[in-house]
């Protein structure tokens, strides 16, 4: 089960609304089309801050599944938990009709080794991470298939966590600084510390981490642009909780480069609506 409330109904409508309008655009077009859900979870969503929602939603699984226009040929959920791959599982069953393939792995592994033929496939890719699972070689080998459309909720809470504001980089535990690394692909998450004027009982002057989530978010971002080019769409969506504070931000790249005109328009549409 995988809990939520308002920011986690927000981020789902704007999913599906972009995998509704990406099915109807493909449908007249010879690809195969294919969803990858990448922290699949079991399927439902427990509302639980939301007070006035009775029992579970579903999920981004079962609403790609749900699709009707040009439903996709196949969806593949991976799910490192074997207990929440056996709740998808399920999902087979319960559509017996659907190519539904559950992989019980990790991430990042599956998706770089990921094998199709991208001449004739085409498709969405959601990631949802719980916190920094998600690493920039994953994004890397996503960017080079140049075929998935790729949504990224980039986990702006776990990661301010991890950086402490009074402090140098150098200070930081060598396991975060591993991490973070393999979030941003590089040590650009440095960026954010700057020489505070300030000096402590020694005399020497420490090191300040830039307030709020701004910053980060921008390194990423600048980060994505790089490497995908005019298919990274700089309009993105801040998911918070329901006292403000953020969660993620919501961002979107493009797969294949011919489809940057439509993907951006209809995604940029859904973003700035929603």
């Amino acid at each position: 089960m995988q809990f939520g409330g308002a920011w986690t109904e927000e981020k789902l409508g704007i999913l599906e609304r972009y995998l509704d309008a990406y099915t109807t655009a493909l449908k007249s077009t010879p690809f195969k089309l294919v969803y990858i859900d990448a922290f699949a979870g079991t399927g439902l969503i427990d509302l639980q801050e939301d007070r006035d929602a009775v029992g579970f939603r579903g999920g981004s699984t079962r609403r790609a599944i749900q699709i009707r226009d040009k439903p996709f040929d196949e969806l593949v959920f991976i799910e490192k938990d074997p207990a929440r791959c056996a709740h998808l599982e399920k999902l087979r069953d319960e559509y017996p009709g659907r190519r539904i393939t559950v992989e019980n792995s990790e991430a990042n592994s599956s998706l770089c080794d990921l094998r199709k033929d991208w001449r004739t496939w085409r498709g969405v890719l959601f990631l949802d991470p719980f916190a920094t699972e998600v690493e920039w070689s994953t994004i890397k080998a996503i960017a080079d298939f140049q075929a998935l459309d790729t949504w990224i909720l980039f986990p702006v809470s776990a990661i301010v966590r991890m950086l402490p504001r009074s402090r140098k980089p150098d200070d930081i535990s060598p396991g975060w600084v591993s991490r973070l690394t393999r979030v941003f692909g590089d040590q650009s998450w440095r960026e954010l510390y700057t020489q505070s004027p300030q000096r402590n009982l020694f005399g020497d002057s420490g090191s300040e981490r830039q307030s709020g989530v701004d910053g980060l978010v921008s390194i990423y971002k600048k980060n994505l642009e790089r490497l995908f080019g005019q298919r990274f769409l700089s309009t993105s969506r801040r998911l918070k909780t329901s006292t403000g504070s953020p969660l993620f931000e919501f961002m979107f790249c493009v797969g294949n480069p011919r489809g940057i005109g439509p993907a951006t328009r209809i995604a940029g549409h859904i973003l700035d609506r929603m």
